[in-house]
């Protein structure tokens, strides 16, 4: 009988010291935003999921690839992510890193729009101010690559790639001269780049067209 006692005592203890593991766990539904929901928008993307582009911010696309999820593994429909939605997300993407490089474009994107606005610095290399290869040199490191200092660097480091099959993430490079590279931007799909722009005195998200198209010389991939 005490050992009866003692083994339920030990039970309800360890359940206990569950509970705040399990409550602060971050529910997720239409309208979070921030890193969390970054992740958990990574790993449906990886298994194939539509949730609408990687950008932080749990939308209708994002929902409705959780409610599919939901379905297929037989997880309560609700299109809320929560321990259990979470929890077989994360083994399957155990099981399956196939999509990796497909995320770490996105995770580039999703890095340099945290920057809009930053102001232009020349030399600079941080987020109190970014010249434009300072910019997408630090972006990239932030994943841990190192793509080179200078536009220059970055030309001729990276893998050519045609107009025709960029992806976002890669580099877009441009010269008022015709020669080496005097520019240097993010593609971000779309026909959107984003860059330090000097006339602008900080960093901006552009169409790729205009002053762009014209100068354009180049674009390298690095993942």
């Amino acid at each position: 009988m005490l050992l009866k006692k003692i083994f339920a005592a030990a039970v309800i203890a360890f359940m206990l010291l569950q509970m705040p593991t399990a409550m602060a766990m971050e529910l997720m539904s239409y309208g979070s935003q921030g890193q969390a929901v970054y992740s958990l928008q990574e790993e449906l993307t990886n298994l194939g999921y539509d949730t609408g582009g990687i950008d932080g911010v749990f939308g209708p696309c994002t929902q409705n690839a959780v409610i599919e999820f939901q379905k297929k593994y037989n997880i309560s429909v609700d299109g809320i992510v929560g321990p259990e939605t979470m929890s077989i997300l994360e083994r399957l993407n155990t099981a399956s890193r196939g999509g990796y490089r497909r995320i770490s474009n996105y995770k580039i994107v999703y890095i340099a729009k945290q920057y809009v606005g930053t102001p232009y610095i020349y030399g600079g290399t941080s987020p109190s101010g970014f010249d434009c290869s300072g910019f997408t040199s630090y972006v990239y490191n932030q994943i841990g690559y190192n793509i080179g200092r200078t536009a220059e660097d970055q030309f001729y480091n990276g893998r050519a790639v045609s107009l025709n099959n960029l992806q976002p993430g890669d580099l877009l490079f441009f010269s008022t001269s015709g020669g080496s590279p005097t520019h240097v931007a993010i593609y971000l799909g779309n026909n959107q780049l984003m860059h330090m722009s000097f006339s602008a005195q900080r960093a901006c998200i552009s169409d790729f067209s205009g002053w762009f198209r014209e100068n354009y010389i180049g674009a390298r991939r690095y993942l």
